[in-house]
């Protein structure tokens, strides 16, 4: 399982030493060091934005070593040791949820994708109240997905869960805190909280045959909606 951007971890608790003798993961604590130091919020040290880096478009071409050199070396490690699972960890300046955006768009987009994407995402609802699945972008229409863009490209190169981990910047609207806010320490817990829905969706990632067809209610695939609230929308 890779997982990018940033965010927090946790201790070797008993469920993060299970998934560490099945899984291997692979952490960039933060893929634009150089743009950060220089205070971008989108963008690397050559000015492009790293989130838009990830497959060519008819503007330019990416991701090189001129352009794009974080995409670059990472995708390549990537085709190396193929992805099962994907996260890619940003905070969101507009929408005050934290909330997944998912790959509704990408070709490869099926019942498989689709189940897998519900009960991930109901499974991270369920391990910590302040992740909710209500909320999101609003979905690329079927086969409309940008894969300049990192969690789509993923998910359709290797036919992978792939998603993006959006966090507000201030609060948690669906579980606000007027005290602290959005704070570090709840920011970890999010981060804690990713592993057990990764340890539950573990066992579907390559599962062969119709696995969608048994599984739960709870995991339910839900439709998200853009909040349509002033001063909501990213």
């Amino acid at each position: 399982a890779w997982r990018g951007g940033g965010g927090g971890g946790g201790g070797r608790d008993g469920l993060a030493r299970s998934l560490l003798s099945e899984v291997t993961f692979h952490i960039i604590p933060s893929m634009n060091p150089d743009g950060a130091a220089r205070g971008h919020l989108r963008t690397n040290a050559c000015g492009a934005n790293l989130n838009r880096e990830w497959a060519s478009t008819g503007d330019y071409e990416a991701p090189t070593l001129l352009r794009s050199p974080e995409v670059f070396h990472t995708l390549r490690e990537m085709d190396a040791t193929g992805v099962d699972a994907f996260v890619d960890v940003h905070g969101d300046e507009a929408m005050p949820y934290n909330f997944i955006s998912g790959a509704e768009g990408c070709p490869n987009w099926g019942d498989r994708m689709m189940a897998l994407q519900g009960l991930f995402v109901r499974a991270y609802e369920r391990a910590n109240p302040d992740m909710q699945s209500f909320f999101s972008y609003d979905p690329d229409e079927a086969g409309k997905a940008n894969l300049a863009i990192c969690s789509n490209q993923v998910c359709a190169r290797f036919d992978c869960l792939g998603v993006t981990l959006e966090m507000p910047y201030k609060d948690c609207k669906s579980n606000p805190d007027p005290a602290e806010g959005w704070s570090p320490a709840r920011c970890a817990a999010l981060g804690r909280s990713l592993v057990d829905a990764i340890a539950y969706a573990r066992p579907y990632l390559r599962a062969e045959g119709n696995f969608w067809q048994s599984l739960p209610a709870q995991d339910a695939y839900i439709r998200p909606v853009q909040s349509k609230e002033e001063g909501e929308c990213a």
